[in-house]
């Protein structure tokens, strides 16, 4: 399922989603990605068998079903061939360099004085290259069974994304996302944006202090603040009850302390697709900034690369509408010749460069720690409980 990319091709693509739905059995679902913006392809899949992985918490894990959705079964295969890259892992290329991100740190800094911007998220990539690498299927599924060890409370995702050129290989996003753009279930919506964050440490006390100092922090509460406004105003014309706390949370993930605001809502009816509602409030200040166009703008001109699917959506949803859409964080792009990895901060004023490059590095450290043991000659773990059944 596709629609041409460009102004337009996200609400598009809701449209056709709901009306491919509609003409399906009642079992079908909707499964894919979406990309940041619109200048790249979606990849959007009907599959017949609605499937929640649940793990040992009972909570549901819904992302989890995409592995089988977009990965090919693979046949059982020596742990030497699911990892084929040899180790020591080659360095990993920074795109761009440490000194051209800081250098687009205070370019952003800069808009956000004249009052162009009052947030703006840069995102930077690691390439990490596999020579002679032959079976990047199977470390991609790998990669997400270390995942679903090392972030047990994350949205695992793998998904098969278009080909850049007809005679590639398509690449596979792996991920393991600690958060949820929306859930849509009958008319009850729920968000839980973040936004600040800061690493954690491994004695828990200084842990706990660094959880404490980041809920007192103004300019990550600012930074923080921003999504959540946002959100109010969009949310505001389609939903009947809001329930937004007046302080948010912390969220902890193996390595990151977030800061969280869980959203409740009631939608107006008839209410609107997950797809639809999820289409329209991406990307988010979270990812992008604020005001949305001009951060944007700002993102394709301070930015080397194109995102493509990094700050993207990845999700389902059902023919009633219902369904749960994440973002696509805490991942990256695997293909015969590399794994790309990304991942951003958010500018706001009292940033530093110094700061945002060391949080893109903490936040990178979660799958390039998952690769070097995906690399092992030794599954790291079993393979976890919450297989689509």
């Amino acid at each position: 399922m596709s629609a041409p990319t460009g102004p337009g091709q996200f609400h598009a693509l809701a449209t056709a989603a709901e009306c491919a739905l509609r003409a399906s059995p009642p079992s079908t679902v909707v499964v894919g990605a979406i990309p940041f913006d619109e200048s790249t392809p979606a990849r959007l899949l009907l599959t017949g068998i609605e499937r929640h992985a649940h793990r040992p918490d009972s909570r549901p894990e819904v992302v989890r079903a995409f592995q089988e959705a977009f990965l090919p079964r693979l046949p059982p295969t020596p742990a030497a061939a699911v990892a084929p890259v040899a180790k020591p892992l080659p360095p990993p290329t920074p795109e761009p360099p440490p000194a051209a991100y800081r250098a687009a740190v205070r370019d952003a800094l800069a808009a956000i004085e004249t009052g162009i911007v009052t947030k703006v998220v840069l995102a930077r990539a690691l390439h990490v290259p596999f020579p002679g690498s032959r079976s990047y299927r199977h470390l991609a599924s790998a990669l997400l069974t270390v995942l679903s060890c090392q972030e047990p409370a994350a949205h695992l995702f793998s998904v098969t994304l278009p080909r850049l050129h007809r005679d590639d290989a398509a690449p596979i996003l792996v991920g393991a996302t600690p958060e949820t753009l929306l859930r849509r279930t009958g008319d009850l919506l729920t968000l839980t944006p973040l936004a600040g964050t800061t690493p954690r440490h491994p004695n828990p006390g200084r842990d706990r202090a660094q959880g404490a100092a980041l809920l007192r922090s103004a300019k990550d509460r600012a930074e923080h603040r921003h999504v959540v406004d946002a959100l109010r105003r969009l949310l505001h014309p389609v939903c009947q009850a809001l329930d937004i706390p007046a302080e948010p949370r912390l969220h902890a993930t193996s390595r990151l302390w977030h800061l969280a605001t869980p959203i409740r809502a009631r939608l107006r009816r008839p209410a609107s697709s997950s797809l639809a509602l999820a289409c329209a409030l991406h990307p988010t200040p979270a990812v992008c900034g604020t005001p949305t166009t001009c951060a944007a703008g700002l993102v394709r001109t301070l930015e080397s690369a194109p995102r493509r699917y990094f700050s993207g959506l990845v999700g389902w949803m059902n023919q009633a509408g219902d369904g749960h859409w994440v973002i696509a964080l805490r991942c990256g792009e695997v293909a015969p010749s590399g794994l790309r990895l990304y991942a951003g901060a958010g500018i706001v004023r009292g940033s530093t460069p110094e700061a945002e490059f060391a949080e893109t590095e903490a936040k990178l450290a979660t799958m390039l720690r998952a690769l070097d043991d995906a690399c092992s000659t030794t599954p790291p773990c079993p393979t976890p409980t919450g297989a689509p059944e």
